[in-house]
C-alpha cells in the first residue's frame, strides 16, 4: 500500500467503513433492500446497504421517464457520509410523488480550481476541460435541484466550494427557469444553518429557488440528533419540492432579489465592452433590462387607485390635525359595554347601533345622509340621517343620499371591529363609494368605536 498513492477508501471500502464505525457492505448478508427500507442499529450507527452507500464508483442507474431531480453532493465521504444519508431520506417520498433522484458525488469527479481569469464572463464558458460543465448541464436541465454539503470549518467542503467557484459563468446570468430546489447541510454542532442558507442562495446560479433547507446535527457517522425528526422534515421537504414542481409554484420575490438585480445589472452594464461582454449579451437577450418584473417573472398587483379619494383623505387629515391643536378634545360619553360594535352579530345590527355612538360635537351642523347598500351574506339597503346634531337610522333607500357606500356585509363589519383597515380596504376595491368622499372620511370622527 505504501507509495502506491491509491486511495484506500476507493478500493478497500470495507476498511474505510469500519474506520467510520459502519457495518461493511461485504458483511451484510441480508437481502438487498431499497433506500426506503434503510434502518439503523440501536446505537444509532448507520446500517449500510448494498445499494445505498458503496463508495466505489457505481454504475449510473438507468433514468426513468419520470421527471428528474439532481442532487450535487459535496461530501468527500461520497456514499458513506451523513450528507448522503440525508439526501437519501428524500428519495422515498420523491419516488412516491413520481420523481427520480440522481445523486452526483463531487469527490468522484475531476473539477479543477478556478483561476479567476474572467474568461467565462467574456466568452460564456470556462476554458478548463473537466467534469464541471457536464454537471452544470445536468442541473440546468433538471426539474429540481438539491445542493448538499457537510460543514467543514464553518462553510461548505472544498469540493463543493471549488464546484461553485467554477460556476462564475452562470452566476452573472439569471436563468429564466426559477425551478424549485433544496439545500441540505449537516454539522457536528455548529454552522449548518448558515451554510444551508448559503447553499440556498447559490441555487439561483443554476436557475432554482429554495423551497426549504434540510439541516441536522450528527457528531459521527449516522449519529443524528433526533433522527426521526430529521426523517420527518426530509419527508415534508421532499413533498414540498415535488408539489412546487408539479404545480409550477413560485415563491414571492425578496429584498435579496432586488439587491442582486440592481447590483448585478449595473455591474454587467458597466463592463459590457470588456470582461462581461457575454454577460451583457445574456441580459439583453433575456430582456432583463426591461425592469425588475422581467427578472423575477412576476408582476406587481396594481389595485384600483382613486386620486380624488387620496386628496380628500389628506385634506381631512390636515383639517382634523389643525382642529385638535386649536381646541381641547371634548370627552365622549362612555358607550355601554354591551352596545359597542364589538357586540354586533351582523351588519344590519351594526348600522342600527351606529346612532348610539354618534358624536354630536363633531358634526358642526352637518346635514347629510349616509346610505348603505349591503351585499353578500346580508342583502339590504338602509341609511343614516344626520341633522341638527342628531343621527337616526332608517330602513330602505333615501331619496337623495349625500354619499352611498356599497359594501359586502363582512367587510363593513370587520372594519367596524378594527379587524380590517378601512382606507386600505377602499384602495383595494373591497367596497365602493359614490357621492361626497369627504363624508366617508368623516365617519371615524362622527362615530366612536
Amino acid at each position: 500500500m505504501v507509495g502506491l498513492g491509491v486511495p484506500v477508501t476507493k478500493y478497500y471500502p470495507d476498511y474505510y467503513q469500519r474506520r467510520l464505525g459502519l457495518t461493511p457492505v461485504s458483511e451484510e448478508t441480508a437481502s438487498p433492500k431499497t433506500v426506503n427500507e434503510a434502518h439503523y442499529h440501536a446505537n444509532n450507527q448507520a446500517f449500510v446497504k448494498n445499494n445505498q452507500i458503496t463508495h466505489s464508483k457505481m454504475e449510473e442507474p438507468k433514468m426513468s421517464e419520470n421527471p428528474t431531480i439532481v442532487a450535487v453532493n459535496g461530501s468527500p465521504h461520497a456514499g458513506v457520509g451523513n450528507t448522503t444519508m440525508m439526501i437519501e431520506m428524500l428519495r422515498g417520498p420523491l419516488s412516491e410523488e413520481g420523481f427520480n433522484l440522481e445523486m452526483i458525488y463531487l469527490s468522484e469527479k475531476e473539477i479543477n480550481y478556478c483561476y479567476g481569469c474572467g474568461f467565462c464572463m467574456e466568452k460564456g464558458k470556462c476554458w478548463i476541460e473537466d467534469d464541471h460543465r457536464g454537471i452544470v448541464n445536468k442541473l440546468l436541465s433538471a426539474d429540481g435541484i438539491i445542493l448538499g454539503s457537510p460543514v467543514y470549518f464553518l462553510h461548505v467542503t472544498g469540493q463543493m466550494k471549488t464546484f461553485l467557484d467554477r460556476s462564475l459563468a452562470y452566476g452573472h446570468k439569471p436563468r429564466p427557469t426559477w425551478k424549485p430546489g433544496l439545500a441540505v447541510c449537516v454539522s457536528a454542532g455548529f454552522g449548518e444553518t448558515q451554510t444551508a442558507e448559503y447553499l440556498a442562495g447559490v441555487l439561483r446560479v443554476y436557475g432554482a429557488f429554495a423551497v426549504g433547507r434540510l439541516t441536522a446535527l450528527a457528531a459521527g457517522p449516522g449519529n443524528f440528533v433526533g433522527l426521526e425528526a430529521v426523517k420527518a422534515q426530509a419527508n415534508d421537504l421532499a413533498r414540498d419540492l415535488a408539489r412546487a414542481i408539479k404545480e409550477k409554484r413560485r415563491y414571492p420575490a425578496t429584498d435579496m432579489d432586488v439587491r442582486f438585480y440592481q447590483f448585478m445589472g449595473d455591474l454587467v452594464k458597466n463592463y459590457k465592452d470588456g470582461v462581461m461582454k457575454h454577460d451583457y449579451k445574456h441580459w439583453l437577450e433575456q430582456g432583463l433590462y426591461d425592469g425588475f418584473e422581467s427578472y423575477i417573472q412576476q408582476t406587481t398587483t396594481r389595485p384600483q387607485y382613486n386620486p380624488k379619494a387620496r386628496d380628500a383623505w389628506i385634506k381631512e387629515l390636515i383639517a382634523s390635525h389643525k382642529k385638535k391643536k386649536k381646541t381641547k378634545p371634548m370627552a365622549t360619553p362612555a358607550q355601554p359595554a354591551d352596545q359597542g360594535p364589538q357586540t354586533a352579530k351582523n351588519c344590519a345590527e351594526l348600522l342600527q347601533m351606529m346612532p348610539l355612538g354618534f358624536n354630536a360635537a363633531e358634526s358642526n351642523d352637518l346635514e347629510a345622509i349616509y346610505q348603505f347598500e349591503v351585499s353578500g351574506e346580508e342583502s339590504f339597503t338602509a341609511h343614516l340621517k344626520i341633522s341638527e346634531g342628531a343621527c337616526t337610522y332608517h330602513d330602505g333607500p333615501a331619496k337623495s343620499p349625500s354619499v352611498t357606500i356599497k359594501t359586502p356585509a363582512n367587510v363593513w363589519l370587520a372594519m367596524a371591529k378594527g379587524e380590517l383597515d378601512g382606507q386600505q380596504a377602499f384602495m383595494n376595491g373591497q367596497y365602493k363609494v359614490e357621492g361626497d368622499l369627504n363624508l366617508l372620511l368623516r365617519l371615524k370622527s362622527l362615530f366612536s368605536g
